[in-house]
């Protein structure tokens, strides 16, 4: 056998291995792309979640302002489910349920829509300080806003 047949003989697995090589390489950039791709879908739809959960609050606070004198009568209120009261608290809890079940999707069990009201004084001058929790997709999206209204 000469110098060249040995040299072939000796190469022909050199070639398989170079190209389970290149496909373990290829694979793994597939993995780091899904992975990248499933991030950013996730922060994507955290994102949108919160921009929604905020406009909700804001219509919420504006709607509060409306109201200051009853302003107590918000506390502890859950807008997860409607009212059928006649009070003007109660039309606004069933507008902000109608509301948030259009932007977030119907209530799942995690889910969160609440209203905490607390009085508080300071110098003589009565505020309260309004947080109102919001949790949607079964809790996966969660914020809290909070906002001080100087009321009668």
């Amino acid at each position: 056998m000469d110098r060249v047949e040995l040299m072939k003989k000796n190469q022909q697995g050199i070639a398989l291995i170079e190209a389970l090589v290149a496909a373990v390489i290829v694979g793994i950039g597939f993995v780091a792309v899904y992975g990248l791709a499933s991030t950013s879908t996730r922060v994507l739809m955290s994102s949108i979640d919160r921009e929604k959960q905020n406009m909700l609050a804001n219509m919420i606070y504006e709607d509060l302002l409306t109201d200051t004198v009853n302003i107590d009568k918000y506390h502890n209120m859950d807008f997860k489910s409607g009212s059928s009261g006649s009070g003007t608290h109660d039309k606004k809890r069933a507008k902000w349920f109608a509301k948030a079940n259009k932007k977030l999707g119907s209530v799942l069990p995690s889910d969160k829509r609440k209203i905490e009201v607390v009085k508080k004084t300071k110098s003589g001058k009565d505020y309260y300080v309004v947080t109102i929790r919001m949790a949607s997709r079964d809790g996966k999206a969660s914020n809290h806003f909070k906002r001080v209204i100087n009321a009668p």
